[in-house]
């Protein structure tokens, strides 16, 4: 009975094994003969009873190539190195086609001296999973080729780190060998420093699955510093477990250099670039400081009695200074547009106006060289009104009328206008300036607008000039999206022309003027402090001023203007910004900060460099004055910040016009609006109404140190700052929100507050002023 149980037993295991493989097999060490549980064999294709050996039958059908493995085997059991296995081979089928085995098993019965007496196992066919994987090596194998013969490193790791895989060319790029590189942690060997970090950053991201291409700079093994780009992505095994990385290099050092060099040679360009402005402003500051007083006592001597030879005698004096000053802005038009900080006007003008006064100024020119300046040529069809920038159109018209003029003896000039396209929103017009004068030779034309360009050297010493006006002309035009041409011969005269398209515009978009009044007591009693460290300057200006009624004191640095004001009171500074023991803009500081954030600071400054007025408005002061001045605008600025603006003592232009080069410009909300005053009022009526209340409510919550809460408004207020066109607030504010969403900078929150609540209340005064709005 115990037999049968054991046969039942024995059956049904032998059922299970044949269901897991092709056969269930039995090998007797002491036999050699091996019997199988089915009599044919899938794997080989024959019937195992075709043979009276069955171990031969197998061994006669195992791959050529795969019977050592077999007999290795086979001695391993016989001096009892295992006693069990598990091999993968190749049999041959009877139809000539090659099949895989998995080949598994173990030890059922030993001798009394442990020596294997019977093994028993099973066969398993996997022929597809080894193909499978046949072509997957296959594949890899391809693009790994592919990679090395494109100069690209290769390396695996596992989730360690642990090198698992690197191909031939990343070797050559680490400078390690292949066996030098396995199994050490790649952080460890190629990263240094900061790289460290950015490496595990990188690393904790492709366990999640991550991929991502970066530099990175490693030292390789000779220990030179390499710079590599670096492709990675996660890897997985067939069950979908992430086993580590794959990444790809290529070595960047080469264009890193370049790279380099080239941020260093920029570098050295802008290095450049800020000498010569440096180089500029101080030519500007040195020459403007005595054309100042030049020009302005020349203006007071004016008003004297004076007879012909006297007047005569001015009059050269006033020409060579407007000459002189001409060169000097040529040079600074020259930096400005080189910077990319040259800013066009986008105002309605009237295009037969400006080239009527362009004629106009220069005509006694020609007269007095015996030429005639006429406009042959007008073409009705110019609108009325066009939109753009007249002062630079102005510029560019005097330039070429005063380029002819010179370089004409006889004969005269002649200025052109058409209109070449005319659509309903705009006008592409067509300007022409023909001379008869030397005219120049061909290859000379080609270099005209060249900087520094004059034909000869024998032009220079008998016309003068700098050589940068047509340089400055063109760049005008071109910064109009225009386009200028020469046309010249030699002896028989040249002209320049210029094509501009501009939009249409309408009488509502000219600026308004009114006329000039003037009140000699319009400063009467007014106390100004005047702070230059030029004698000369400070007599200009106060002459001008007493003249006016104001009782002016005078400070030549700084640090005196701040003793004063510390002592006395009163109620506009005119401040320098250059000057010794300190300057304009470090004595503005500690005024805002220490004295008072309503006093009028009025800069002057003789540097017309690019960005003076932004510096000027942001370091504290209300406003700006370019050395040499004129008396008028003098008195316009000083009249306007001491609160005169709306008496009319002096006006050259609307209030707004004022106020906008130095509080607010509303001219992006009029670009809005497109003519609708309604919507500018509108605008400007909400600004009004929510701003103080705004500031009101920002006050409390700092009062009450909610930060936070402090930031939110500032970030409400940041759109109204920015389309009121207020300059001097639109970084401030925007500090304030970054200070309460990062936590850190508190301390600075009382100066920031102080100086947009000051400005704020400023601007909005001078709002109610200039559209009238009542208070209430």
């Amino acid at each position: 009975e115990s037999q049968q149980i054991v046969k039942k037993y024995e059956s049904r295991f032998r059922k299970a094994f044949e269901k897991i493989g092709d056969n269930v097999w039995e090998h007797d060490f002491t036999t050699n003969l091996t019997y199988f549980s089915n009599t044919k064999s899938h794997l080989l294709g024959y019937e195992f009873d075709e043979f009276t050996n069955n171990a031969n039958l197998w061994w006669d059908r195992t791959h050529k190539d795969d019977k050592n493995l077999l007999e290795e085997n086979d001695a391993k059991y016989r001096r009892g190195d295992i006693d069990h296995h598990i091999l993968e081979y190749r049999v041959l089928h009877k139809d000539g086609s090659i099949r895989w085995v998995m080949d598994r098993g173990v030890v059922i019965e030993k001798d009394d001296l442990g020596n294997p007496l019977k093994i028993i196992g099973t066969h398993t066919e996997i022929t597809e999973r080894k193909q499978a994987e046949e072509l997957v090596q296959t594949k890899e194998e391809k693009y790994r080729s592919i990679i090395a013969n494109m100069n690209l490193g290769l390396m695996e790791v596992d989730t360690d780190e642990r090198i698992l895989f690197s191909n031939q060319s990343f070797c050559d790029m680490s400078g390690y060998e292949y066996q030098e590189l396995i199994g050490e942690k790649a952080s460890n060997i190629f990263t240094k420093g900061e790289n460290i970090e950015i490496m595990e950053s990188k690393n904790e991201a492709r366990k999640k699955g991550g991929s991502d291409a970066y530099e990175i700079a490693v030292k390789n093994k000779r220990g030179q510093l390499r710079w590599w780009l670096m492709s990675g992505a996660s890897r997985y095994n067939e069950t979908g477990e992430l086993v580590g990385s794959i990444g790809i290099y290529l070595d960047i050092t080469d264009q890193k250099q370049l790279e380099i060099d080239l941020i260093e040679a920029r570098e050295k360009a802008e290095e450049s670039t800020r000498s010569k402005e440096v180089f500029l402003a101080n030519m500007s500051h040195e020459i403007r400081t005595p054309m100042n007083a030049i020009l302005g006592m020349a203006q007071q001597l004016a008003k004297t009695k004076l007879d012909t030879k006297q007047f005569f005698y001015l009059d050269t004096i006033n020409s060579a200074s407007e000459n002189l000053l001409v060169i000097i802005n040529d040079i600074l038009d020259l930096s400005k547009i080189e910077a990319g900080k040259l800013n066009l006007e986008n105002i309605g003008f009237e295009p037969k106006a400006v080239i009527s006064r362009a004629m106009q100024v220069l005509i006694h020119k020609a007269e007095e060289k015996g030429l005639s300046i006429t406009n042959t040529k007008s073409d009705e069809r110019i609108s009325p009104v066009l939109i753009g920038d007249p002062y630079r159109l102005n510029q560019v018209l005097l330039n070429l009328i005063s380029n002819a003029i010179k370089f004409t003896e006889k004969g005269g000039v002649d200025l052109s206008c058409s209109v070449l396209n005319d659509t309903p929103t705009s006008q592409t017009i067509f300007v022409s300036v023909k001379d008869t004068g030397i005219g120049m030779e061909e290859h000379f034309v080609k270099d005209l607008f060249e900087k520094f360009s004059q034909e000869d050297v024998s032009v220079t010493r008998q016309y003068g000039g700098t050589g940068l006006g047509m340089s400055i002309c063109k760049d005008l035009i071109e910064l109009m999206g225009g386009e200028i041409m020469v046309e010249s011969t030699k002896g028989e005269g040249t002209t320049t022309s210029f094509v501009v398209e501009f939009e249409k515009g309408s009488i509502a978009d000219l600026p308004s003027k009114q006329n000039v009044f003037i009140n000699n007591d319009m400063l009467a009693n007014k106390k100004i402090l005047v702070v230059d460290d030029n004698n000369m300057n400070r007599l200009v200006a106060k002459t001008i001023l007493n003249n006016y009624g104001a009782i002016t004191t005078e400070a030549v640095n700084g640090k005196e203007a701040v003793d004063l004001l510390l002592t006395a009171e009163f109620d506009l500074v005119l401040m320098d910004i250059q000057m010794p023991v300190m300057d304009g803009m470090e004595a503005a500081r500690i005024i805002r900060k220490d004295i008072s954030n309503t006093l009028p600071l009025i800069a002057l400054t003789a540097n017309a460099i690019k960005g003076d007025n932004d510096k000027c408005i942001a370091g504290g002061m209300n406003a700006y004055l370019s050395k040499p001045f004129k008396e008028e605008d003098l008195l316009k600025t000083v009249g306007f910040w001491l609160g005169e603006a709306q008496t009319n003592f002096i006006q050259l232009e609307s209030p707004s016009a004022i106020v906008s080069d130095y509080l607010y410009d509303l001219s992006s909300i009029r670009d809005i609006s497109r003519g609708n005053e309604n919507f500018v009022m509108k605008m400007v009526n909400m600004f009004i109404e929510q701003t103080p209340q705004q500031i009101a409510l920002m006050e409390r919550h700092y009062l009450h140190s909610d930060y936070k809460a402090m930031g939110a408004i500032a970030h409400k207020l940041k759109p109204s700052i920015d389309n009121m066109g207020i300059i001097s607030l639109k970084e401030i504010i925007r500090e304030i929100e970054k200070i309460s969403i990062e936590g850190t900078g508190y301390d600075a929150l009382p100066k920031l507050f102080n100086k947009v609540s000051a400005n704020l209340a400023r601007v909005v005064d001078a709002l109610q002023n200039e559209f009238e709005l009542s208070t209430q």
